[in-house]
């Protein structure tokens, strides 16, 4: 029995059939566009990659990298890029090439742009100094410049340049906050080294002579303003200081003070003495039963009636009358008798300061006959200003050995010195002029060089008192 679908069934299956393959086609055409979507994106990613390169100056390049490369590192995530450098020859910049696409590059440069805009910029200036204050701006091993470096961030370089000009040079590098932070505590310390040095003349200008009083020398007449002489500076060894002749006995032995802190430390520690020994109490708490030669004294000087420290160089006791002891005055080089019951017991905080007499000859010349005149002792207290507190100019010239005479200590090769007096509008070479007069005459192998402090700026020398 053959059956006939009804009109409803084969509606139904021709509509289910035209669903399924509208559907299928759908399928294959949105597959299709997905496909071509896929390969095209790929097309623009491969033709937008691009390398650009940006000239960074050299100084900038340690900076933008940054530490084990963290600041360069950011920006490449920042903007999905690849950057390295390049090196190039007698040039003052670096190439920094930059690799992504055109977008990611354009970020990157602009970043880059960016953080060396950012930077501050470093400047280099000069700055120059007096000589005698460059000691104080470095400190001892450098601990005051490296102070200085650390404060303000700048780095500072001191100019080895010429040690006998007035002035040093001072280079400085850094932002220009930076360089003013060392400029004002570089100006401090020099500030403080003027009213140092300024404290010390105003200080040893107000010594008054040590001595029996000499009729004065005739006053030459007022003149024009002289012109200002340039002040030692610390420098070269084999340049001119500044010294006070401070005893003589003749020009083959003299004895020099260094003008300086320490003869302004030795003033104060003369008023300390005078001030204690003056009062008969304290003088009572150091009474010596006994003397011996080569101790260490207070002792009056008479013709001043100050206490000074001194040395026993010898004990005289006669029949029936009072002991005396002569003394050597360890800080002046001059040598005095004053009874045995008025030397006393050094306190000994008094022996803080090296004794500051210096022994020494004049270099250059001899007497003219076997030993020198009184004329010529005469003439050379004179041109020295022996004990008068002038200042005078001197430089080292060789060196001798003479047989120990102070009792307990043993000397030290004894220095030659050339001397120049500088109070006048022109220089005098004491040695020339004791030559000129006729009471000496340069020895044979004499360097007759005759320098002078006013055609070149001396400079201290490290002298070793404690002699």
């Amino acid at each position: 029995m053959k059956i006939i679908p009804s009109s409803k069934s084969v509606t139904l299956f021709v509509g289910i059939s035209l669903c399924g393959v509208t559907g299928y086609l759908l399928y294959l055409l949105f597959k299709k566009d997905d496909e071509d979507d896929d390969y095209l994106s790929t097309f623009p990613k491969k033709c937008n990659f691009k390398t650009i390169e940006v000239q960074i100056p050299k100084e900038m390049v340690r900076v933008l990298i940054g530490r084990n490369g963290k600041n360069i590192k950011l920006i490449e995530e920042q903007s999905n890029t690849r950057i390295n450098f390049k090196e190039e020859a007698a040039t003052k910049t670096r190439l920094c090439v930059i690799r992504g696409t055109s977008d990611a590059c354009v970020v990157a440069e602009n970043l880059i742009q960016e953080f060396i805009d950012k930077q501050p910029i470093v400047e280099c200036a000069d700055m120059w100094v007096p000589q005698m204050a460059v000691g104080r701006i470095i400190g001892r091993c450098g601990e005051q410049i490296t102070e200085i470096i650390a404060k303000s961030g700048a780095k500072i370089n001191v100019g080895d340049g010429d040690r006998t000009e007035p002035t040093r040079r001072i280079i400085l590098r850094g932002t220009q906050e930076q360089i003013n932070i060392a400029k004002s505590l570089i100006e401090e310390l020099v500030e403080q080294s003027q009213l140092s040095q300024s404290h010390i003349e105003s200080t040893l200008a107000k010594r008054e002579p040590r001595g029996p009083a000499k009729s004065p020398s005739p006053k030459p007449p007022i003149e024009s303003p002289k012109v200002e002489k340039i002040f030692s500076m610390p420098g070269q060894p084999d340049s001119q200081f500044e010294v006070y002749v401070s005893a003589m006995l003749d020009p083959s032995r003299f004895w020099l003070q260094i003008v300086g802190p320490k003869a302004t430390e030795l003033d104060q520690l003369v008023e300390e003495m005078t001030d204690y020994y003056s009062k008969q109490d304290n003088r009572d708490l150091h009474i010596l039963n006994a003397v011996e030669c080569g101790d260490l004294v207070a002792a009056i000087f008479k013709f001043d009636g100050k206490w000074y420290r001194a040395e026993v160089l010898n004990i005289e006791a006669e029949n029936g009358q009072e002991a005396s002891v002569e003394l050597y005055y360890v800080d002046y080089g001059d040598t005095d008798k004053i009874p045995y019951k008025d030397v006393y017991e050094l306190r000994t905080d008094f022996l803080r300061l090296n004794f500051q007499a210096i022994e020494c000859y004049l270099a250059r010349v001899e007497p003219k006959g076997e030993t020198w005149t009184e004329e010529a002792k005469d003439k050379f207290e004179e041109w020295t200003h022996v004990a008068q507190w002038k200042k005078l100019s001197a430089r080292m010239n060789g060196y001798c050995v003479r047989e120990k005479t102070r009792a307990k200590r043993e000397g030290s090769p004894v220095p030659g010195i050339d001397l120049y007096d500088v109070n006048n509008d022109h220089d005098i070479d004491i040695a020339q002029e004791l030559v000129n007069h006729g009471y000496a005459m340069f020895k044979k192998d004499a360097d007759l060089r005759s320098t002078s402090s006013r055609t070149t700026s001396g400079s201290n020398i490290s002298v070793d008192s404690n002699t």
